[in-house]
C-alpha cells in the first residue's frame, strides 16, 4: 500500500521514497509538522462550524419574517383590489347629473386666478435662474411681484365664488411657502456675492440694491453693509496670514500691501457707488431706481391693475427711502470704518501680532517703501480711473489723491492712519530684542567662575610674583603671532596702525574680553544699523524724536544690567576674600585677584573699547552715514573718554569706523540726524562714572592684595638687614667733600660718607610694584589706578618703618647712625617715587596743567602739605631726632641731594609712578662719583614731539596746525660732551605726559619699546648680576 504525505514545503512525496532518501530526524520533523497542520485544520473547521451556524439561524428567522410579511402584503392587495371593484360598481349604477356652463364673466375670473397662480408656479425657476446668472436685484424683484400677485389672490372679501375657486386650488398655499423662502436665498447670495474679491463695482451695485430691496434698507444701512462686507474681506486676509505659524517677513509686507490696496480700492467704490459728485447720479442710485414700465413686468396675467398698483406703491416707497448721501456723512462714515480697519490691522489676530514676523529694522524700511508705493499705484485703482476721468474731464495720474480729497474730505495720509504708530512700536520691539539678545550672549558670571579654575594647580604668591602675565604686558609693544586680527566694522578698512592696536588690545584683554566686547559693540551695532535703516523715511524727524530717547534708555539699561552684574560679583570676590584672609590660605587668593583683574579689565574695555556703546548714547549727528570728516571733529568729545586712551587713533576713528558706508542716506534722514540736539545723552556720563567706579573697585582688591604681600616681603627683608647696625659705609656710599671756611686759616675741606644708592630691598619692592602694574596694562592702565597703588604702597611703607623703628627700641637694638641715613634715604626716595599718591598734589597739577601749554610744560613743585606728606615728613623727624643734631645739620642738605640725583637716575625705571608728579624738574643731574659705576653714561638729546626726518599723519581729531619741526640750532646749540665733562646733564627738555599717544604713535612705540627692553632686563638678571644693580640704573638713563 502506498501512502503520501504532506511535507512542510507544501509538496507531495512517497512515504517510501522519503523513508529511503531522508534519514530519521529529517522524517520525525515532517511528521511532526504534517501532525500540527492536522491539528490546525481541525481548530480552524471548528471555529467555522461555530460561527456559520449563527449565522444560518439568522438566515432561517429572516426567511420566516419575509414569507410572513409577504403574506400580509398581498391580503392587503386583495383585500384593495375589491373596494375598488365595490366602487366602480356603485358609480355605474348612479345617475349622472348634467354639467353646468359658468358664465363669460366666471370664466375670465377663472382664467385671471389660474394666470396668476400660474405665474406663482413660474416664479421659484424664474428666481433660481436670475441667481445663477448673478442677477439679485431681478430675482428681488421678482420676489417682489410675486409677493404682490399672491396678496391680491388672497384678498380678504364677501365674494363666496372667489373663495370656493381657491377653495379647487389647494396647490396655491404650497406653492407660496416655495416662493417665500426665496427672499432669505436671495439675501444670503446677494451678502455672499459682496464678499467675492475681483468683481466689477456694476456687480456690487446689483447685490447692493438686491439686499435693499429684499431686506427694506435704507442708503445708510447699505453704505454700512457695503463697508462691513470689506472689513471681511481685510479680516480674512489677515487671518490667514497670521494663522500661519512660519509667516516670514514678505509674507506679511505682501498682507499688509493687499489689505492697504482694498481699503483704497474700497474708499473708491464708495464714492462711485454713493457720492454724488456734478449732474451724474451714482450707480447704487441708477441701479436700484432703473426699472421696466410697470405693464411689462407683470407679463401673461391678464387685467394686472392691482399688481402694477402695488409695485407703483413699492417704488415710490423705495424711491422716498432711497435718498442721496450727504458727502459729509459719507466722509465720517469712511473715516470711522477706516480707523475701525487700522485698528484690526495692527491687532493680534489668533494670539500674534502680524507686524511681528518684520524681524529687523531694515524688513520695516522695505515694508514702508513697498506700502508707500501701493498707495501712489494707479494699478490697484484701475477699476475707478474711468469714474474719476468723469468726473474731473482729464486723465489722473495720482488717483489715490483725488479719491481722497472727494471721499474723505481731507489731504489723508493712511501710512499715519494706520502703519506708522505700530511701525514705530514694532521698531522699538527690535530694539528690546537686540538688547535682550545681548544680554542673553554676555553671560559675565559664568566666565568670571571658570577663571583659575585648573584642577591640581597650587599659586602662591612667590609663583604669582615670578610668574609672567598671560596678556604680555603693555598694549604698544605686544603683538603675538596667535592674535587674530579684528575685521573692520560695515566694510571699512582698517589702517595698519590700528590693526596693530587691535591686535595689542585683543592679546591685553585676552579671548574672553575681547570677545564680550566684540559682543556688545556687534549687538550694539546692528540695533543702531536697524534704527538707522527704519529712519530713511519721511518720517525721520518725529520717529528720531521718539526712538533716540527709547533706544539711548535700553542702552543705558542693558549695560547697566551688565555692570550690576560685576558689581555682584565684586561683592562675591570681596566676600571670598575676606573669608580667605580669616583662613590663611594665599593659594586661593590668588584666583580672587584674577577674576578682579579680569572684571577690572572687561570694565575697561567697556568703558574705553566699546566703540557703539558711546556712538548711541552720545549726538545723533554723528549717526549720519557718509559725511565728511568735518562732521566728525567734534566725535571724540562726544564719546566715552578715556584718560588713557583719549589721543588714540582708535578712539578717535570710532565715529567714522562704525558708520561709514558707500551708500547715502535719504535726505530726509540725513536732515533729522544732523538737526538732532549736539549734546550728548547724560546717561553717558552715568555709565562712565559707574564703569570707573567699578573698574577701580576691581583693581583695588589686586592693589590691596598685592600691597599687602609685597609690604610682607619689605618688612622681612627690612629686618633682616644687618647692615643697618654697621658703623662703616655700607656698599654704594660715597665720599662728599664738603668745604669750610675759617676766619684765621681760610677754607678747610672736610668729607663725609654719605648713601648714594637706595637699598636693595627698596629697589626690589618698588621694581616689583612696576612689573605687576606692567604685567596688567602698563601704559594702557588709567593713572588712577596707578595713583591709587602708588597711595596704598606709601601708606605701606611708613606703616613698615614705623614698626621696625617701634620694634627695634622695644627689643634695645639699636640702629646704627650710618643706618639711620640709610633709612631717611630709603624713606625719602620711596615717598618722593610714590608721590602721586598724593590726590591733593594731583589734583592741583591737573588744575595748573590746564591753566598752561599743552605741548611744553615745566611742573612746579607744589609746596601744600598733604597728612601723607607730614606722615613721611614726622617719620623722617623722628629718625634725625637720633642723630647727632650738628651732624645731621651737615648731612641734611647732601643727603637729599643724593635723593633728588637717586629719583632723576630711576625716573625711568619707575616711570609707572614718576608719571603721576615728576619731581625735581629744575634739578641738575650729575654723574655718581662713587668707584662702583664704571658704565659711561650718554648725555641726554632733545625729545622731539615728531621724528625730525619725516613729518607724521596728525590725528584724526581734525589737527590741521603745521608740523613742528625741530630747529638745528637747539640741537647744535647744545654741547652734550662738554656738559658730560662737567658731569651736568641737562633736564630742561621734557617730555609731555599728558600729550596724546596717537600723535606720533611710532616713535613712542619705539620708545615704550626701549624702556621695557632695560625693564626686561632688570627682572631677569640673576641675583648676583642685581648686586650690580647701581651702575645699571644708570645705564637706563
Amino acid at each position: 500500500m502506498r501512502m503520501r504525505f504532506s511535507s512542510g514545503s507544501g509538496d507531495d512525496r512517497d512515504a517510501e521514497s522519503l523513508f529511503r532518501a531522508n534519514p530519521i530526524s529529517y522524517l520525525r520533523n515532517v511528521e511532526s509538522a504534517t501532525n500540527k497542520q492536522i491539528q490546525d485544520k481541525k481548530e480552524e473547521l471548528r471555529q467555522l462550524v461555530g460561527t456559520r451556524y449563527r449565522d444560518l439561524i439568522d438566515s432561517a428567522d429572516s426567511i420566516l419574517q419575509m414569507k410572513s410579511a409577504s403574506e400580509s402584503i398581498s391580503s392587503n392587495i386583495s383585500s384593495i383590489h375589491h373596494s375598488i371593484r365595490s366602487l366602480s360598481l356603485s358609480v355605474s349604477e348612479a345617475a349622472s347629473p348634467k354639467l353646468q356652463t359658468p358664465n363669460a364673466t366666471t370664466r375670465l375670473r377663472i382664467y385671471g386666478i389660474a394666470c396668476r397662480v400660474k405665474y406663482l408656479v413660474d416664479t421659484p425657476e424664474n428666481i433660481w435662474g436670475c441667481l445663477d446668472e448673478s442677477m439679485f436685484l431681478e430675482a428681488a424683484a421678482r420676489y417682489i411681484r410675486a409677493k404682490h400677485v399672491h396678496s391680491n389672490l388672497m384678498l380678504p372679501s364677501g365674494d363666496l365664488e372667489h373663495k370656493n375657486i381657491l377653495s379647487n386650488l389647494p396647490l396655491l398655499q404650497h406653492q407660496w411657502q416655495i416662493v417665500e423662502s426665496f427672499k432669505a436665498q436671495i439675501s444670503q447670495r446677494s451678502h455672499e456675492r459682496l464678499l467675492d474679491r475681483g468683481l466689477p463695482v456694476a456687480a456690487y451695485a446689483d447685490a447692493l440694491a438686491a439686499v435693499a430691496v429684499i431686506d427694506d434698507l435704507d442708503p445708510e444701512q447699505v453704505l454700512g453693509l457695503f463697508l462691513d462686507a470689506r472689513k471681511t474681506w481685510i479680516l480674512h486676509t489677515l487671518a490667514a496670514s497670521a494663522g500661519n505659524a512660519n509667516a516670514t517677513s514678505s509674507v506679511a509686507i505682501s498682507t499688509f500691501c493687499d489689505v492697504l490696496g482694498v481699503i483704497q480700492v474700497t474708499i473708491a467704490q464708495v464714492g462711485e457707488l454713493f457720492l454724488h459728485v456734478m449732474n451724474d447720479m451714482p450707480l447704487f442710485y441708477k441701479v436700484i431706481l432703473g426699472s421696466p414700465p410697470a405693464s411689462h413686468l407683470f407679463g401673461g396675467i391678464p387685467n394686472p391693475d392691482d399688481e402694477v398698483r402695488l409695485w407703483k406703491s413699492f417704488r415710490d416707497k423705495l424711491e422716498s427711502i432711497t435718498v442721496m448721501l450727504h458727502k459729509t456723512f459719507i466722509s465720517n462714515t469712511c473715516w470711522s470704518w477706516l480707523r475701525d480697519c487700522a485698528t484690526q490691522i495692527v491687532s493680534k489676530i489668533n494670539g500674534r501680532f502680524l507686524i511681528d514676523a518684520i524681524s529687523s529694522g531694515q524688513d520695516l524700511k522695505t515694508a514702508e517703501k513697498l506700502i508707500r508705493q501701493t498707495m501712489e499705484s494707479k494699478e490697484v485703482l484701475e477699476g475707478s480711473l474711468e469714474w474719476l476721468k468723469s468726473v474731473f474731464g482729464s486723465e489722473i495720474e495720482l488717483p489715490w489723491n483725488r479719491i481722497r480729497e472727494l471721499v474723505l474730505e481731507g489731504d489723508l495720509d493712511l501710512w499715519d492712519e494706520i502703519f506708522e504708530d505700530a511701525f514705530v512700536r514694532r521698531m522699538k520691539m527690535i530694539i528690546d530684542s537686540g538688547f535682550e539678545d545681548l544680554t542673553r550672549a554676555v553671560n559675565v558670571s559664568h566666565v568670571i567662575h571658570t577663571i583659575g579654575v585648573i584642577v591640581g594647580e597650587k599659586i602662591d604668591f612667590e609663583t604669582y610674583l615670578n610668574s609672567r602675565s598671560s596678556t604680555g604686558g603693555g598694549v604698544w609693544f605686544t603683538e603675538p603671532n596667535n592674535c587674530k586680527k579684528p575685521v573692520p566694522l560695515l566694510g571699512n578698512k582698517a589702517s595698519p596702525e590700528e590693526d596693530i592696536l587691535q591686535s595689542c588690545l585683543n592679546a591685553y584683554f585676552g579671548p574672553e574680553v575681547s570677545l564680550i566686547r566684540e559682543e556688545v559693540d556687534s549687538h550694539c551695532l546692528s540695533v543702531l544699523e536697524d534704527l538707522l535703516s527704519f529712519l530713511e523715511s519721511a518720517k525721520a524727524s518725529v520717529r528720531l524724536r521718539d526712538l533716540v530717547p527709547y533706544l539711548q534708555n535700553k542702552c543705558y539699561e542693558t549695560v547697566s544690567t551688565i555692570l550690576k552684574e560685576l558689581n555682584t560679583e565684586l561683592d562675591i570676590l570681596y566676600s571670598a576674600i575676606e573669608s580667605e584672609d580669616k583662613q590663611g590660605d594665599s593659594v586661593r587668593r590668588s584666583v580672587i585677584v584674577e577674576r578682579s583683574l579680569f572684571i577690572g579689565r572687561l570694565l575697561f574695555a567697556l568703558g574705553n573699547y566699546a566703540k557703539h556703546i558711546p556712538l548711541i548714547l552720545g549726538s545723533p549727528r554723528f549717526w549720519v552715514k557718509s559725511t565728511g570728516p568735518a562732521t566728525f571733529e567734534k566725535l571724540p568729545s562726544l564719546l566715552w573718554q578715556s584718560r588713557a586712551a583719549i589721543g588714540s587713533p582708535f578712539s578717535n576713528n570710532l565715529g567714522r569706523q562704525s558708520l561709514s558706508s558707500s551708500q547715502r542716506q535719504s535726505s530726509s534722514a540725513t536732515t533729522a540726524l544732523l538737526g538732532a540736539n549736539e549734546s550728548a545723552s547724560p546717561k553717558l556720563d552715568e555709565l562712565d562714572k559707574v564703569t570707573q567706579e567699578l573698574c577701580m573697585r576691581a583693581y583695588s582688591l589686586w592693589i590691596s592684595w598685592l600691597s599687602d604681600e609685597l609690604s610682607v616681603i619689605l618688612s622681612q627683608k627690612l629686618g633682616q638687614d644687618d647692615g643697618l647696625s654697621a658703623t662703616t659705609p655700607l656698599r654704594g656710599w660715597e665720599e662728599i667733600v664738603v668745604k669750610q671756611e675759617q676766619s684765621d686759616e681760610g677754607s678747610s675741606e672736610m668729607k663725609i660718607s654719605l648713601p648714594s644708592l637706595p637699598s636693595l630691598y627698596v629697589i626690589s619692592f618698588l621694581c616689583q610694584a612696576c612689573e605687576k602694574i606692567h604685567s596688567i596694562g602698563g601704559h594702557i592702565l588709567d593713572k588712577s589706578i596707578v595713583q591709587r597703588f602708588a597711595l596704598s604702597l606709601i601708606e605701606k611703607v611708613i606703616s613698615i618703618y614705623q614698626n621696625f623703628l617701634y620694634t627695634r627700641e622695644a627689643c634695645g637694638a639699636q640702629v646704627s647712625e650710618k643706618g639711620i641715613l640709610q633709612v631717611l634715604l630709603d624713606i625719602r626716595f620711596a615717598a618722593d617715587v610714590l608721590s602721586g599718591s598724593d590726590f591733593n598734589v594731583n589734583d592741583e597739577l591737573s588744575r595748573k596743567m590746564k591753566s598752561k601749554s599743552s605741548i611744553r610744560r615745566k611742573q612746579d613743585q607744589i609746596q601744600t602739605k598733604s597728612s601723607l606728606r607730614e606722615r613721611v615728613d614726622e617719620l623722617i623727624y623722628c629718625l634725625s631726632q637720633k642723630l647727632d643734631p650738628i651732624d645731621w645739620l651737615t648731612y641734611e642738605p647732601y643727603l637729599w641731594e643724593n635723593v633728588r640725583q637717586i629719583y632723576l637716575r630711576h625716573s625711568v625705571l619707575f616711570g609707572f609712578f614718576v608719571q603721576l608728579n615728576r619731581m625735581y624738574t629744575d634739578t641738575i643731574q650729575k654723574l655718581p662719583t662713587n668707584s662702583e659705576s664704571n658704565i659711561m653714561r650718554c648725555s641726554v638729546v632733545p625729545r622731539f614731539k615728531y621724528l625730525p626726518i619725516s613729518v607724521p599723519a596728525l590725528s584724526s581729531r581734525g589737527t590741521t596746525g603745521k608740523p613742528i619741526a625741530a630747529a638745528s640750532s637747539d640741537i647744535t646749540s647744545r654741547n652734550s660732551w662738554k656738559a658730560y665733562a662737567n658731569g651736568e646733564l641737562s633736564q630742561k627738555v621734557d617730555l609731555d605726559d599728558h600729550s596724546s599717544f596717537g600723535v606720533a604713535t611710532p616713535f613712542l612705540k619705539s620708545f615704550m619699546q626701549y624702556i621695557c627692553w632695560n625693564r626686561w632686563v632688570w627682572f631677569h638678571w640673576p641675583k648676583k648680576c642685581q648686586l650690580q644693580y647701581s651702575s645699571c640704573f644708570n645705564s637706563l638713563q
